[in-house]
């Protein structure tokens, strides 16, 4: 989301500058910088606030424990992975894969000193062997990709929150709120 008004000003500047050679490097640069955002967007699910309501459903199903090792999947600006880490996981880990919003959670992490990791990177292509969490707000296409892709590569006993998608041929354990509680046996 953030993307977009990155797009809108680079243009905006680019007009008022008027230069040919600053508009070919702004242009270059726009795609190396926005690309990924837009990749994650179409294929993962844009940058989306979780409510209060739903947080709270994620903790109450959740029941993170002091050996959890917990994933969230395009952590956005990583206010959830956050306030998990807070809660005394083993480890808590959150993946971005748009710029801007990867920029926007590091600096949070280290204005409010979190203890949470923040990478950049696709998790499509990340290893969860060692999860023991999985926190989601995806797409329900992409729910279907989580389905066929990474679904089946978790450990026995792992969980997965999904904040209001659901997986076709996997039945939750439980929902509250709209997020669903997935258990891999």
């Amino acid at each position: 989301m953030l993307e977009v008004f990155v797009l809108l000003a680079v243009i905006a500047l680019m007009f008022h500058i008027g230069s040919f050679l600053f508009s070919i490097l702004a242009l270059v640069a726009l795609v190396f910088f926005i690309f990924p955002g837009v990749y994650a967007m179409l294929f993962g699910a844009p940058l989306t606030i979780t409510s209060k309501r739903r947080f709270s459903a994620m903790l109450e199903l959740g029941k993170f424990k002091k050996s959890d090792v917990v994933y969230d999947l395009g952590c956005g600006d990583g206010r959830v992975i956050h306030k998990i880490s807070k809660e005394g996981v083993k480890k808590a880990i959150g993946y971005e894969l748009s710029i801007p919003t990867f920029l926007v959670a590091i600096v949070r992490k280290w204005v409010v000193r979190g203890e949470e990791e923040i990478r950049f990177g696709n998790f499509w292509n990340q290893d969860y062997e060692k999860a023991t969490v999985l926190i989601c707000f995806l797409l329900p296409d992409s729910m279907k990709q989580f389905e066929k892709k990474i679904w089946p590569k978790l450990p026995k006993g792992a969980r997965v929150l999904s904040n209001d998608a659901q997986m076709k041929n996997v039945k939750p354990e439980k929902e509250l709120h709209k997020v669903y509680l997935y258990l891999k046996k």
